[in-house]
């Protein structure tokens, strides 16, 4: 089947404790990009090329999104958006002889006198100082409606501050993009998921605001490296940047696959003994194998009183076997049973 993903991703950002600090579903554009160094090992006669040591990996994502997004620039330059904000504030005012009254309570900017300015009606502009909300303009004749510029308290106004020592922050990131096809008859067929469990912003963007445009908001991102919870192994340890998940719709997770094979083949056991089974999948599409989970598969034994197994795929040597003993041991799927893997168990001794 032929795959194409398109259009935008949508995008999630989690602290870490997982709240929802953003979603972003406007956006213009959504791009991931990963770049490895390398280092050319030479030597010999002419310099051979003899090894390529690849190192500094790197994974960046940038968005923009289309609205413009405070938690977005709060996030880049490591800020918290703060409920409650100094303000300029204007205000169409009625003046008598000069005087007049704005409806706020002007604050001082930038000593302790309180002073806003004035627009008349032919565009001439006046400092005034308040006395309260009150102000009186030099032309005490003047009668008619004035804009006053001055500076107050919006109880509802939201800010952020961008430190000179700006700490960007780091946060958990979900996108999700559409997966299509031109041979489904539905077009979309699933979803493809990135996501990046530690993701630091970089501090930096712009805001470009032109008369014949929109501003947009953009965001721009490096994985940090990462080591996910595991059940141990020998890549318990390894470091990841991302998970690339593809999510097709309608499709079994048995489709492509061909063949089982239960891992070490023929097993050997002592009466009592146990031995849980690693069953693997084999697909037909060039994808590696991979484990089953073994709620999905049916286990069965042809001599059950003597070797056993339970729905886990845990095999056990009951008590009373004897060399000798045999059985053969069945996984098969349980929605497709007719691809299945058999062993041989046989028990060597008592204990």
């Amino acid at each position: 089947m032929k795959k194409f993903l398109v259009s935008t991703a949508n995008v999630f950002g989690y602290d870490s404790d997982d709240n929802l600090l953003f979603s972003g579903t406007t956006l213009m554009d959504t791009s991931i990009e990963t770049t490895l160094s390398n280092t050319d090992v030479r030597a010999g006669q002419g310099n051979q090329l003899q090894y390529i040591y690849y190192h500094t990996a790197e994974m960046n994502i940038t968005i923009n999104e289309a609205q413009f997004s405070l938690p977005y620039l709060a996030l880049n330059v490591g800020s918290s958006i703060t409920t409650g904000a100094d303000v300029w504030t204007t205000e169409t005012v009625s003046v008598e002889e000069g005087a007049g009254t704005v409806k706020g309570n002007p604050l001082p900017i930038s000593s302790t006198t309180l002073y806003g300015w004035v627009t008349d009606k032919d565009g001439n502009v006046e400092r005034v100082e308040f006395t309260g909300s009150s102000f009186t303009m030099a032309d005490t004749t003047y009668n008619g409606d004035v804009c006053v510029r001055y500076f107050a308290t919006d109880a509802a106004a939201q800010y952020i501050t961008v430190y000179a020592d700006m700490l960007p922050s780091t946060i958990r990131l979900v996108m999700e993009a559409q997966l299509c096809s031109s041979d489904s008859t539905t077009n979309r067929i699933g979803t493809l998921q990135v996501e990046v469990p530690r993701a630091s912003m970089t501090g930096s963007f712009t805001l470009s605001m032109t008369p014949d445009s929109v501003a947009q908001t953009p965001l721009s991102v490096r994985a940090l490296s990462y080591t996910p919870v595991n059940n141990g192994g020998c890549e318990a340890n390894r470091p990841v940047y991302a998970e690339i998940r593809e999510i097709l719709f309608e499709r079994n997770w048995y489709d492509n696959v061909t063949a089982l094979a239960i891992e070490g083949g023929d097993i050997e056991l002592k009466a009592e003994e146990t031995r849980k089974l690693k069953v693997f999948a084999i697909p037909n599409d060039g994808t590696a194998a991979f484990m089953v989970d073994p709620a999905r598969l049916t286990f069965s034994s042809d001599n059950d009183s003597k070797i056993s197994v339970d729905g886990s795929g845990v095999v056990k040597a009951e008590a009373g076997s004897s060399s000798s003993d045999k059985a053969i041991i069945k996984a098969s799927i349980t929605d497709k049973p007719e691809i299945d893997a058999n062993i041989v168990v046989t028990v060597t001794d008592t204990p």
